[in-house]
């Protein structure tokens, strides 16, 4: 569908799913307890946080073999468009080439290894990638097109000398990657299991993008994903920002595979129980999140959407990728500005100065031995089937 067609809906459109946890929302609304809370509370080692050991065999056993989403295709709009950055380690290059189709390569000439293009994050507009040591000259989709003094290579194959190319597809608007080059193949779908027909019931492959922001914030990257796993701290947390629009009504959330859907009830919630299934609405009775493991969080606010990445630097650092995107593009001035304070509201205030602002605190306080163990509340389940999928990939025991 082109750009131009593309509308937003009245109402969030929902599957079968997201009805039947919409359902489960309104239901225990007035409970103080809910049926999925744990039996009991669990307790958490701080090495989790910390340990470089830990985080070495996530990255080689987690962060290389799963299916990574690397941001919204939309950003990439025009053919020609380049954006490097590096990612665990590797210097990636994602590419639009002229036909419209988007690359993930590695950012690494196949002459002498240099970096092809250094500026990280800054979008460009190229014709090809030329190599700035010796000016190997590389297509966008990565075959290699010309070599200075060709001469001098006799045995140089063509063919098989263009940049290597990692396993990537877009799907639902996102471009998603395997960030290993030994890797042959991509299954988005079958990673996703059921959070992929609700990405395509909420047709987020038809909006727009917005605005990205990339930080470097010293947290480990698992704290970021348990703060939005659960919505104990809203209250106390987010008061000064985001609280006053949500209840104090327990979320309804359920395990997706690895993945793990969440809904938590706006200030709206109790319009909803007047009308028929048809006209409830995931972005103004409720806030939906999807949790995608490992590293990626979709939070549908009631008129734009955000994504966030958390890449590991280090045990004690990420790089934190946050994406706007909205269902229909910015071209006024009052729709550039409206759009504008969203986001520094949302990117800003809620989480640079609160999420990430805590979960670099916690960083602080986790490696410092004050706590043998963390503790995770019965109603903080999620964070602990979370972590218990962590260890599982990587072979862990507490």
């Amino acid at each position: 569908m082109s750009h131009e067609s593309r509308r937003s809906n009245p109402v969030s459109p929902m599957n079968a799913e997201l009805t039947a946890l919409f359902e489960r929302l309104l239901r225990e609304s007035g409970s103080v307890e809910s049926t999925e809370w744990d039996a009991t509370d669990s307790r958490l080692g701080p090495a989790a946080y910390h340990d470089p050991a830990i985080l070495e065999l996530e990255k080689l056993k987690i962060f290389r073999r799963l299916p990574l989403c690397l941001g919204y295709a939309d950003q990439l709009r025009e053919p020609g468009s380049v954006l490097a950055r590096d990612l665990l380690g590797l210097p990636l290059l994602i590419t639009r080439d002229r036909s419209g189709e988007v690359h993930v390569l590695l950012n690494v000439c196949r002459h002498r290894g240099a970096r092809m293009v250094k500026d990280e994050n800054e979008l460009c507009r190229l014709n090809s990638l030329s190599c700035p040591y010796h000016a190997w000259t590389y297509e966008l989709n990565g075959a290699l097109r010309g070599v200075p003094t060709p001469i001098a290579f006799p045995r140089l194959d063509k063919g098989t000398s263009g940049l290597r190319k990692l396993p990537s597809v877009v799907r639902h608007g996102f471009i998603w990657a395997i960030l290993d080059p030994d890797q042959t193949g991509i299954d988005v779908a079958g990673f996703l299991g059921g959070i992929d027909d609700d990405l395509a019931t909420l047709g987020l492959g038809e909006h727009y993008f917005f605005r990205q922001r990339v930080q470097r914030r010293a947290t480990n990257w698992k704290l970021m994903l348990d703060a939005f796993q659960e919505t104990y701290h809203i209250k106390k947390l987010h008061a000064q920002t985001i609280a006053p629009f949500f209840t104090e009504v327990n979320p309804a959330s359920e395990a997706v595979g690895l993945h793990t859907r969440i809904l938590v009830g706006r200030d709206r919630l109790a319009d909803a129980e007047h009308l028929p299934p048809s006209q409830w609405d995931l972005r103004r009775h409720a806030t939906l999140t999807h949790v995608i493991f490992p590293n990626s969080l979709l939070i549908y606010h009631p008129d734009s959407t955000s994504h966030m990445g958390m890449f590991p630097i280090g045990p004690n650092e990420i790089i934190f990728v946050h994406t706007m995107f909205i269902p229909e593009d910015a071209k006024t001035e009052k729709q550039i500005a409206h759009w504008e304070r969203n986001f520094a509201m949302i990117d800003g205030g809620v989480f640079s100065a609160e999420d990430l602002f805590i979960s670099e605190q916690i960083q602080i306080g986790v490696a410092c031995g004050a706590n043998d163990t963390l503790v995770f509340g019965r109603q903080e389940h999620n964070l602990r089937r979370f972590h218990e999928n962590v260890r599982a990939m990587i072979g862990g025991s507490e």
